[in-house]
């Protein structure tokens, strides 16, 4: 993740595709306190992030800007801020504070002869969340095969697969990737809600052929759905995408393809649990989050005991 610079008191451009937002440098967030943005540190489809800093203490933080506001952006960061006030897990990305900062709207267009024009379009009000900092997402922590023991990876597959299981509670994720996992400290957390599905209420914000999901990372029914096959998505389409992710921290490959043992480099006693995590029919698959994690629990307990087995002599 970049670092902090900071020019208190200069315009800060927002820049995601062909728009761009210029606000000030410091917000006032809902907590009262004012946080200096630094360093752009990320760009998605919706969102940018920066890095921040609070003023009176100097913690850093990040900051993520929803500039993308049209057909429901908004209400679904609404929705994303709601959901990260209600989560409370080591490995969720940690909530701060929130709020809206005025933005005067940019955007880069061509004439006739490609030439760049800035034409300013107006002012809005850019809502904002501050988290907590990470240092990498585990694309980038894992981007070097075979490199994270299986001591390390077992308990942040553990605690995520807790997560999840909390998540689900209340929302489907729909958007499990590398880059959604950040790497807080020593944790591994889950981040970026704005694809997420209220289950208790609420409707859902996507439209029947939007792609809900992650490129490389969506489960089958969520191809599915896109291609108006009609699947519907659940939680065990959130397990595919976790497992996924482990499969590809164990190897150091995507799970593209129908899996075999011979291609698992992990724990064998892990396998088993992955594989049924990846099968294409979700009938066959865990029906839940709960019984993914319960079903990692006693796998990664089996394989910490037959480590200490000793062969009677």
């Amino acid at each position: 993740m970049a670092g902090l610079a900071y020019s208190p008191g200069k315009a800060i451009v927002l820049a995601r595709g062909q728009t761009f937002y210029s606000i000030p440098d410091t917000l006032i967030a809902d907590d009262g306190r004012s946080y200096i943005v630094g360093d752009h540190i990320n760009s998605g489809g919706n969102a940018v992030v920066h890095a921040c800093y609070e003023k009176s203490t100097g913690d850093s933080y990040a900051v993520k800007f929803q500039v993308e506001l049209r057909n429901r952006r908004r209400e679904r960061f609404e929705r994303e801020i709601q959901l990260l006030r209600e989560l409370d897990d080591p490995h969720i990305i940690s909530f701060v504070a929130s709020g809206k900062v005025r933005g005067t709207k940019m955007v880069k267009q061509h004439n006739v002869r490609g030439r760049p024009l800035q034409n300013v379009n107006r002012v809005d009000d850019v809502p904002f969340v501050v988290l907590s900092l990470a240092i990498a997402s585990l694309a980038e922590h894992a981007r070097s095969p075979n490199q994270i023991a299986n001591a390390t990876y077992l308990g942040q597959f553990i605690g995520l697969a807790r997560a999840l299981e909390k998540i689900n509670c209340k929302a489907l994720h729909r958007d499990i990737k590398p880059e959604n996992i950040l790497v807080v400290g020593e944790t591994w957390a889950i981040s970026d809600f704005g694809l997420c599905d209220l289950t208790v209420e609420g409707v859902d914000l996507s439209a029947d052929d939007e792609r809900i999901g992650p490129a490389f990372w969506m489960s089958p029914e969520a191809l599915n759905k896109q291609l108006g096959c009609g699947d519907l998505i659940g939680q065990g389409s959130d397990v595919f995408q976790l497992a996924s992710v482990f499969w590809y921290v164990a190897c150091g490959r995507h799970p593209t393809g129908i899996v075999r043992r011979d291609d698992w480099k992990g724990p064998e006693h892990l396998y088993p649990v992955i594989e049924r995590a990846l099968l294409h029919t979700k009938e066959r698959r865990f029906a839940s989050s709960e019984a993914f994690k319960d079903a990692l629990i006693e796998a990664v307990g089996l394989s910490n005991r037959s480590e200490h087995e000793v062969t009677p002599s």
